[in-house]
Formats: C-alpha cells, sequence, structure tokens
C-alpha cells in the first residue's frame, strides 16, 4: 500500500506526540534514547516504554523520509531544492 501525503503527516504528527510525551518523561530527547538503545545501553525488560518510545521515533523517521521522497523530489514546487542556485557572488 503507498501512503498518501495525507497518511504520512498524520503518522509523522502522531509519532512526534509521542516522541515528545516520552522526551519529556524522561528528560532525554529521541535522537540521544534512540543511540542509547540501539546500542543496548537501555533495557526494555525493565521499561515497556523504551520499546514504545524506540517504536515511535523509527516511524517518525520512516515518515520524514517517506515525506521527502514524496514531496521534495516529485514536486516541482521544491525543485530548486533538489538543485540550488548558486550562491550569488559580488563582481
Amino acid at each position: 500500500m503507498r501512503l498518501t501525503l495525507k497518511d504520512i503527516l498524520e503518522d509523522l504528527h502522531a509519532a512526534e506526540r509521542d516522541c515528545q510525551t516520552f522526551e519529556k518523561k524522561y528528560g532525554m530527547l529521541s535522537e540521544y534514547f534512540h543511540v542509547a538503545y540501539a546500542n543496548g545501553a537501555l533495557d526494555d525488560d525493565v521499561n515497556s516504554d523504551f520499546v514504545l518510545w524506540a517504536g515511535a521515533y523509527e516511524v517518525k523517521r520512516e515518515r520524514e523520509e517517506a515525506y521527502r521522497n514524496l514531496v521534495i523530489t516529485q514536486s516541482s514546487l521544491f525543485a530548486t531544492l533538489k538543485n540550488p542556485a548558486p550562491a550569488y557572488v559580488e563582481p
């Protein structure tokens, strides 16, 4: 099933809300949590929130990538982002 832009944004916003909830609860940004979690420094057997948090963060990253692929690479509105104009140099 191919995700629509609406689906991607809804999933992304929900994952961001979930991540923010855990960030507030544990006082750690999700990207730092995920590095520690992925390296085995946090035990999800002790805290089941970690599994949920890791899942939310992974969904967030996947949907950000899907958004970039769908909108930035396929939209003429963002063509300049793919091929930015050269910086202005004074003569």
